[in-house]
């Protein structure tokens, strides 16, 4: 089951949100051990959580296997205060149709640490589904390179906005990709699953079934 959190009905999702800052905490803090982190009870928050954000995220039964934080860029955002200079080929996106992307995680127990399987595809479909449905131009997010490559593979839409900095498991580029039908109906083909991941997203708008090929499915 694929959630869509907000200021509007969070206190209905308490648990889960609660969930979702502990999974943070064990995989950015105990496993990734990224710096500068800060973790209340072991539960990884910071700045940005305060801003509004809208969570995405898949359920496995009482776990969350996978979760996406977006922040809407008429207000600060991760990549614009921490990560402006991997900005270099654009303009930084920004305005109330632009949203960053941030703390995109699937749980060690449904995936690996680079996270590209089918909850990491399943996960991406949905934030495209929603920026469709609400409007938004563009995404942007700091990922490492395996990652956009990954996207790229996948077919979605996505451009770097300047060189990548370091080197192995830690090379990340920050890119923008936009929301659109076309990412969707190529990540639907890709994973061979034509069901929307929202409701009220019409997968017919996006990908008919008459074109429908036959790539790999991803099941790992």
């Amino acid at each position: 089951m694929i959630v869509v959190v907000n200021e509007s009905n969070k206190e209905e999702y308490r648990e889960d949100l609660d969930k979702l800052h502990e999974l943070r905490h064990q995989v950015f803090i105990e496993q990734l051990k990224w710096p500068h982190l800060k973790s209340v009870n072991g539960r990884e928050y910071d700045r940005y959580d305060e801003l509004d954000p809208t969570y995405i995220y898949i359920k496995e039964g009482d776990d969350i296997a996978a979760a996406v934080r977006l922040n809407w860029a008429d207000r600060p955002t991760l990549l614009g205060d921490v990560f402006p200079h991997l900005v270099q080929f654009e303009s930084l996106p920004v305005g109330s149709e632009v949203v960053d992307l941030s703390r995109f995680v699937v749980s060690p127990k449904y995936g690996s640490r680079e996270r590209m399987n089918r909850y990491g595809c399943d996960l991406i479909c949905a934030v495209l589904e929603y920026g469709v449905m609400n409007g938004v131009s563009d995404y942007t997010a700091v990922v490492s390179t395996h990652f956009f490559s990954t996207l790229l593979q996948w077919g979605v839409e996505a451009y770097a906005l300047g060189f990548p900095i370091g080197q192995g498991r830690e090379e990340c580029v920050a890119f923008r990709g936009p929301a659109s039908e076309g990412s969707i109906a190529q990540l639907y083909r890709y994973s061979q699953n034509y069901a929307p991941r929202l409701a009220g997203f019409a997968a017919q708008r996006a990908y008919p079934v008459a074109a429908r090929g036959a790539l790999p499915r991803i099941t790992h």
